[in-house]
């Protein structure tokens, strides 16, 4: 899990492809809440993690690539 400036980093080292955006995106909470309310084993495992607070430390990143 990393943050945009990572991503800006890891991408932009990439030969032949232009970021033409990058923005956090409002559905964090909304897809983690879908994700801890189905049975799959991983899901069951992140509800604990949810629980104590980890959509404080979490994002979504959207990314919009150009490649040239």
């Amino acid at each position: 899990m990393h943050d945009m400036t990572w991503w800006q980093a890891m991408i932009g080292k990439t030969p032949g492809v232009v970021i033409e955006g990058m923005h956090q995106m409002t559905c964090t909470r909304e897809a983690w809440a879908d994700w801890i309310a189905c049975e799959n084993e991983y899901a069951r495992g992140d509800r604990t993690a949810v629980k104590a607070g980890a959509l404080d430390y979490l994002n979504t990143i959207a990314v919009t690539l150009v490649k040239g």
